[in-house]
């Protein structure tokens, strides 16, 4: 039987109204006209979300098509196409938001000054790469039901799209670290994945991973994102980690079960305002 999602992937294809020209790191305005499309459907909501602590249930992208910019501003030209990609983690803040969309009039998204017209949406599996929808009894059950000694299944590799990064606190410092470390990334997503499902693996998966998950291979930068009152960098890239204990059926599945998961979460800070974009990257990419 198919469950109902709650998890959803959308991917907003946008087409510019006139000349304009925005920061080349825009997340945060993204996130803005987000808050401001949940603000004119169901005020509650917006203020529910905004006022919400932790973990927001929530990605939205950089703008993509349209470069990487130059001196730190984007030029885009009337008439360029391109998209945002929203992921949403509750099918109540996806009803809110999609209803938005299904209104009369044709919608636009507002980015400071700039305007871009709504010209399609994208949430079916297929209809995208980046694109799609899921349940967590779903994604629990396909791994449940998978093969743990399958080889294919003792590597994962995964795909940063945006620069990624991970708050570390420390007495008496807090600072960022920017590296695909196991632990870190898989205990952020069991992390996620025990909020979504009142579950309890975090600290199970994050020290499994300390002994026995590693960093077989990576190609990956480091990128500098300048938001308006703040810098951050962090790295993207391509990484694959292997699973050493493939007797641990469980894990095995836990952790792929994660890895699909970071399709909508995605992982690390700010991926409200564009950074730890992720997706699983399958054997023929």
């Amino acid at each position: 039987m198919t469950q109902t999602p709650d998890l959803y992937a959308l991917i907003i294809r946008l087409t510019a109204v006139h000349n304009t020209h925005l920061r080349a790191t825009q997340g945060h305005l993204a996130h803005a006209a987000f808050l401001s499309i949940l603000q004119q459907v169901d005020p509650a909501v917006s203020q529910a979300i905004h006022d919400l602590h932790g973990r927001k249930p929530f990605t939205v992208s950089p703008l993509e098509g349209y470069g990487r910019g130059s001196k730190g501003r984007l030029y885009i030209q009337a008439g360029q196409e391109g998209w945002l990609r929203v992921t949403l983690l509750d099918p109540i803040l996806f009803q809110t938001f999609i209803s938005y969309f299904l209104q009369g009039h044709r919608p636009t998204i507002q980015l400071e000054n700039s305007t871009f017209h709504i010209s399609e949406i994208l949430s079916t599996p297929g209809s995208h790469t980046l694109a799609g929808y899921d349940s967590l009894p779903t994604l629990f059950n396909r791994w449940a039901a998978a093969d743990a000694t399958d080889p294919h299944h003792h590597k994962i590799s995964l795909h940063f799209r945006t620069p990624t990064a991970f708050s570390m606190r420390s007495v008496p410092h807090r600072h960022m670290h920017i590296l695909p470390d196991p632990p870190l990334v898989f205990g952020q997503l069991a992390d996620y994945w025990d909020t979504l499902s009142s579950s309890e693996t975090k600290e199970a998966v994050r020290h499994f991973c300390i002994e026995h998950v590693v960093v077989a291979r990576y190609d990956i930068k480091t990128h500098m994102y300048e938001y308006r009152r703040s810098k951050q960098v962090g790295f993207a890239g391509e990484v694959t980690f292997e699973i050493l204990d493939p007797r641990a059926g469980d894990m095995v599945q836990h952790l792929n079960r994660l890895a699909d998961l970071a399709f909508y979460t995605g992982v690390g800070s700010k991926t409200t305002q564009g950074m730890g974009q992720v997706n699983r990257m399958m054997k023929d990419e």
